[in-house]
């Protein structure tokens, strides 16, 4: 480049963090806004909303009404697995889908819909590995999916499918992302509220925050707008034309559970039940999360098309909790103890409300947003699913790439080397005791369990699972 950029992240999410991580590895100087504050000086206050009870790297296995869906997330989940550690599975190897008999006898043909879903992903598979053998992570095309026996113990099951969706550990993607941060130089203010974003006369940002209580100002010559809930609202001030999907915020509440026993299960468990189904994902040895949507659901807003800002009650309840939270929890456990018997006993460990985004109030459409242009140098993510945070970065870098070449800051010819440069794989950490230590201070500064601190040791035998080839750290 002919000259170093200050590009300006705004927002501390998994997508805040890999935007910044890709654009500084491709040589730009990076500064990183995020609102919330470290609760430890050893660590950066990142993934403390949305970002902190992410659970899963889904497969496209939950989506058989909607193929376009479930190829994108397999998609997303393949670039994943290529990009991250094996560690931050900690030890999950699978999934396990179970298709409702009941919705099966109401009139819906769950059953048919899953099993061609699984062709749909086997085929795209099959395309991927033929297209780049280095994609052939799953083993062969006609194994990466396939139907197994009904489980023991549980109850409403009209056929049971093994996918390759793996639950992740957030507290361990966390603390990789913070290493990444630090190994590539980003700048990172934590407690910085951003109040405003305007575009200078020259092409470059001006960006306002409060940071200890002082209004600063800093200008920087592209923005990426990567906060979460607060970046349609932000995008929409900068162009008040950009074309905008309808988007739904939903606010939900998750659960942690401690588990009666020992686990060793090393599978995320989804039930399909229209949208009363359910799921089961095993953190640590003893702690699991668990998710019921009717208990879970408490409420869901179109946001105003003007404004795009979060409603109102939304924001008082992240900040008082919700009252109706322990009975809900108490629903979640009944009614999940009918599918998962690994529930039966369980005990919450604690509560979140989280608020998940979508382009639309039905989950049997599409809802990867991806990467909008909002400006000339000013990008936002939009990150619906997880599982496309690879691919969504990566669009990122390229579109700010896009605007140094325009702009006569970088020659055309260096634009594949640096993409490339900015997405080399993530490196797992050299002394993973060492690392494995640290972990309790990333949970506490995400306000989640410290027992999410401590991944499998030994996750047992797949169980039916997937034969992978990719070598597993957690048990190593």
């Amino acid at each position: 480049m002919k000259r170093t950029e200050l590009h300006i992240v705004i927002g501390g999410g998994i997508a805040g963090c890999l935007t910044a991580i890709m654009r500084s590895r491709a040589g730009y100087r990076v500064l990183l806004l995020e609102r919330a504050e470290a609760r430890s000086s050893e660590a950066y206050p990142i993934c403390t909303g949305a970002s902190n009870i992410v659970s899963e790297n889904h497969s496209g296995a939950e989506y058989p009404f909607d193929p376009q869906s479930a190829r994108d997330c397999f998609d997303g989940r393949l670039v994943n697995e290529r990009f991250f550690p094996d560690l931050v599975f900690g030890g999950k190897d699978h999934s396990r889908v179970i298709a409702s008999q009941a919705m099966q006898d109401s009139g819906t043909d769950i059953i048919g819909q899953c099993r061609e879903n699984m062709r749909v992903i086997q085929d795209r598979y099959a395309q991927l590995c033929a297209e780049d053998p280095a994609n052939a992570l799953f083993g062969a095309p006609e194994q990466v999916c396939r139907e197994i026996p009904a489980p023991d113990g549980v109850a409403d099951v009209g056929a049971a499918f093994v996918t390759p969706q793996r639950g992740i550990n957030p507290v361990v993607v966390t603390a990789l992302l913070d290493q990444e941060l630090r190994r590539s130089g980003v700048e990172v203010r934590g407690g910085a509220d951003v109040t405003g974003v305007s575009r200078r006369p020259d092409g470059t940002y001006q960006v306002e925050y409060v940071e200890d209580g002082a209004r600063k100002t800093v200008v920087g010559d592209q923005v990426a707008l990567c906060a979460a809930t607060e970046t349609p609202a932000i995008a929409r001030r900068l162009n008040p034309s950009l074309a905008l999907p309808p988007i739904y915020m939903a606010l939900r509440q998750i659960l942690f559970v401690e588990l009666p026993e020992r686990t060793t299960k090393n599978y995320t468990c989804l039930k399909l039940e229209d949208e009363y189904g359910g799921m089961f994902s095993p953190f640590s040895q003893d702690t699991a999360l668990v998710y019921y949507p009717p208990a879970a659901h408490i409420a869901v807003h179109r946001v105003d098309p003007t404004t795009y800002a979060l409603p109102d009650d939304f924001r008082h309840f992240l900040r008082n909790g919700h009252p109706e939270a322990a009975e809900r929890a108490q629903l979640a456990l009944r009614q999940l103890s009918q599918w998962y018997p690994e529930v039966r006993g369980a005990e919450v460990v604690s509560a979140h409300l989280k608020v998940a985004i979508n382009t639309t109030d039905s989950s049997r459409l599409r809802r990867n947003a991806g990467v909008l242009d909002v400006a000339p140098g000013c990008t936002a993510t939009v990150l619906l699913k997880w599982t496309m945070c690879v691919v969504n970065a990566r669009r990122d870098l390229e579109a700010a790439l896009r605007h140094s070449i325009a702009t006569g800051n970088a020659d055309r010819d260096e634009y594949a080397e640096l993409v490339a440069r900015g997405t080399v794989p993530i490196a797992p950490p050299s002394d993973v005791p060492a690392w494995q230590h640290r972990l309790g201070i990333f949970a506490r500064n995400m306000g989640v369990p410290e027992r999410l601190a401590a991944p499998f040791v030994d996750a047992g035998e797949p169980d039916g699972g997937l034969t992978r080839a990719v070598p597993s750290l957690a048990s190593s």
